[in-house]
């Protein structure tokens, strides 16, 4: 499968042992607060992190929250659920990333599928992944899995060990 596209991913703030905002934890708790998610600081994370897999389910807002997560050494860390305009952003660019072309995108509306192989650029280095996009009927997804292995330097869940 030929390279569909490359994405910089961006430095991600603070370190892993830095407290989360109290204010910000109790406004999502109560469902005030919302995520304005990116797939470049979703990825980065990921990366940063040794996910092998990245998992996008809009529906499932009632599976406890597992709409966005990924996989890290068998392990799936669900992360805050993006907001409406965000999620709607998250699935146009991944299908941008799988399908760069006004051609291809046309194609992936007709099988309502498309599949493409990603560089993703972060600090620690390059990684290439699968991005899978798929939609039917009220049902939409995307999945990134990767395709090169795991840099040792990765650390499981946000913690540095």
């Amino acid at each position: 499968m030929q390279m569909t596209g490359t994405l910089q991913l961006p430095e991600l703030p603070g370190g892993s042992d830095e407290p989360l905002d109290p204010a910000f934890i109790a406004a999502w708790s109560d469902g005030s607060a919302c995520w304005p998610a990116s797939w470049p600081i979703v990825l980065a994370m990921a990366v940063r992190d040794g996910a092998t897999e990245v998992h996008y389910h809009p529906w499932r807002t009632d599976a406890g929250g597992d709409a966005l997560s990924y996989l890290t050494g068998g392990i799936r860390y669900s992360l805050v659920t993006p907001d409406a305009g965000s999620g709607r952003q998250m699935l146009t660019a991944a299908l941008r990333l799988a399908a760069p072309s006004p051609v291809a995108r046309l194609w992936a509306c007709v099988a309502c599928s498309a599949v493409g192989r990603v560089k993703l650029v972060a600090a620690s280095g390059e990684s290439e992944w699968c991005v899978v996009c798929w939609g039917r009927a009220g049902m939409a997804g995307v999945e990134f899995l990767r395709l090169s292995p795991v840099t040792a330097t990765a650390s499981a869940g946000s913690r540095n060990t």
